[in-house]
């Protein structure tokens, strides 16, 4: 099944799916490590397809790089925190 482009709507709200999966996922097994890895996989996400609202799309080179900044700090957040320990 084809979804279309991934837009930053779109990516958010996998992004948040994918949060509350692994959220009740370490919930349900006891193990908060499944909190971090969805955190760091978010991240990755961004970094790895960095997409905007389209009203920044006439700075596109620093919509960008902001939203990698972002990528980077949900990757530090999920390798610094000790979500549900």
């Amino acid at each position: 099944m084809y979804m279309g482009k991934l837009t930053f709507k779109r990516q958010i709200i996998f992004g948040i799916v994918l949060i509350l999966a692994g959220n009740m996922l370490a919930f349900v097994s006891h193990n908060g490590i499944f909190s971090n890895i969805v955190w760091v996989i978010y991240g990755l996400l961004f970094i790895i397809n960095p997409v905007f609202p389209e009203r920044y799309r006439y700075n596109e080179k620093k919509a960008k790089m902001g939203v990698r900044i972002a990528g980077t700090a949900c990757i530090i957040v999920g390798l610094i925190s000790r979500f549900i320990v």
